[in-house]
């Protein structure tokens, strides 16, 4: 009959209305935590799409530079989740 607070919460962010919302606050979240202040200061989420986040980066350089450690950033992001949030990530 009762329901935890946790399970009340999560049912509600799993509505079509509030779900977008809730999985880009959650993976801002975890970008900042996961990637380090200096990528953290020299990009920025822009969109998240069928299961791509699409980063903006500050200047062509730091595109380059994540572009090589995109399986890492991956596999961190991913780390500690219940499922595969993020399948890929774009640079632009």
């Amino acid at each position: 009959m009762f329901r935890s607070i946790k399970n009340s919460i999560d049912m509600f962010f799993e509505k079509e209305t509030t779900k977008p919302m809730y999985t880009m606050g959650l993976l801002i979240n975890i970008w900042e935590k996961e990637v380090g202040l200096s990528i953290k200061n020299n990009t920025k989420i822009i969109a998240y799409k069928n299961k791509t986040l699409i980063i903006k980066t500050t200047t062509p350089i730091w595109k380059n530079e994540l572009l090589f450690q995109k399986e890492q950033l991956l596999t961190k992001l991913n780390t500690n989740q219940n499922k595969t949030i993020i399948k890929d990530i774009k640079f632009i």
